[in-house]
């Protein structure tokens, strides 16, 4: 099995199908393992279920590397305490190592782009036979029975031919209850995240510089939530910022990306130059946070009625809990508080197209729909359903379409991934 991108869904997808007993290559263009943590420092958790492997990393995350100096006493066997809890991104790369170091079937390459993906024509539908891949300069050429898309760009699918959805729609192209009237193809927008550390003994934190989107360190809350006196009480040493956020009109296009970077920075300069004037250093994260790119057309397209609704279909492969959460567009308080979903196998199955699985925030989604499953708990659990799917198809000859769907849900019921709910 072959598995493209080792990040929040990657991972997962990866240590699933090795679990499985398939060989798997886990290919990163990073030079090291995490993604979105690691690089684009998303490093506050949203949504759940917490369960399977992101319950597993978030309780190694809490033991081993509490920004407190010691591990939180009520954060529970269900990896969580309903308090804001972060953690630096180093952290992240290196309990994600540990993971990916325990299964001796995986090969991990990181520095290694893909640049084409091998397909064949097959029938009514193209064949997905493996990626091409740039190794210190050459290409090479790497197949397996199955690949995974886990790119958080759908970049395996689209060069393999496959259905792209892109940007806004209109409420009435997927019968949805909520949503623009008319499409004008926006992706939400990107946001550029730091964090801030006290680096002189006298350093008081300027808190008027900052009106949103900064959060203290482990369990303490939002610098907003607090007044001045109960904020300098806590004296606390270190802050998660949610820095300028631009919109790009085109976030698979590498220049659009690096002008919005650059917009996002200039945007920011005195907030940090506040920050290094009242004592604090900043760590900026590596790449800009890109929210959406492509989403891929699958057997069937998940909408925003069908989590209002709370569908639990019966090809259920991942459990989901979060709110809408569309930045850049007014999202009724009703809606901000729906309850448990489930995401459909065939989300994972792109359109006229096999032996490709997608995993992640690129599964066949609304864009709204989107906005509530593309966090990492829920990336977690779709990786390691497709990932499952992946070795049972690669092992016993199958097409992706025809595995055991029963077969498939008790696998991922022993691996506890329908925990706690129904």
């Amino acid at each position: 099995v072959i598995v493209v991108g080792a990040g929040p869904a990657g991972i997962p997808a990866a240590i699933a199908a090795a679990r499985s007993g398939a060989r798997v290559v886990l290919i990163e263009e990073d030079m090291a393992p995490g993604g979105a943590p690691v690089d684009m420092f998303v490093i506050f958790m949203c949504g759940g279920p917490r369960v399977g492997l992101f319950r597993r990393l978030v309780q190694d995350l809490n033991r081993s590397y509490p920004l407190g100096g010691r591990p939180s006493d009520t954060f529970g066997e269900a990896g969580g305490d309903g308090k804001n809890h972060w953690w630096m991104p180093s952290s992240f790369q290196q309990a994600y190592q540990r993971m990916i170091a325990e299964q001796k079937n995986i090969t991990l390459m990181c520095g290694a782009p893909v640049v084409d993906t091998l397909v064949e024509a097959s029938g009514n539908r193209n064949r997905v036979k493996g990626v091409r891949v740039m190794r210190n300069g050459v290409f090479q050429e790497i197949e397996a029975p199955v690949t995974i898309d886990a790119t958080g760009t759908g970049l395996v699918a689209a060069t393999a031919g496959c259905q792209v959805m892109y940007g806004s729609e209109a409420k009435s192209d997927f019968g949805e209850s909520y949503g623009l009237e008319v499409s004008d193809g926006k992706v939400q927008p990107c946001t550029q995240m730091y964090i801030s550390q006290r680096v002189r003994n006298d350093a008081r934190f300027p808190i008027d510089s900052f009106k949103s989107g900064v959060l203290e360190n482990d369990h303490r809350r939002w610098a907003q939530e607090q007044n001045r006196e109960e904020f300098y009480r806590n004296n606390t040493g270190i802050f998660l910022h949610w820095g300028v956020s631009v919109f790009c009109k085109d976030t698979t296009d590498p220049v659009q990306v690096a002008e919005a970077q650059a917009k996002a920075l200039a945007g920011q300069s005195k907030m940090m130059q506040d920050l290094q004037d009242a004592g604090f250093c900043v760590h900026l994260a590596p790449k800009i946070g890109v929210r959406e790119v492509r989403r891929i057309k699958g057997e069937y397209v998940l909408t925003a009625n069908d989590l209002i609704q709370g569908v639990m279909p019966d090809d259920k492969i991942a459990n989901a809990h979060y709110s809408f959460d569309v930045w850049g567009m007014k999202i009724p308080e009703e809606m901000k508080h729906i309850g448990p979903y489930g995401i459909p196998y065939r989300c994972l199955v792109p359109l006229n197209t096999e032996g490709l699985l997608t995993a992640g925030r690129i599964v066949s989604a609304t864009r709204v729909a989107h906005s509530s499953l593309r966090v990492q708990p829920i990336c977690s659990n779709i990786g390691m359903a497709a990932g499952t799917a992946a070795a049972m198809s690669a092992l016993q000859n199958t097409g992706l379409r025809s595995i055991d769907i029963k077969d498939l849900q008790g696998r991922l019921i022993r691996m506890g991934l329908f925990e706690g709910i129904k």
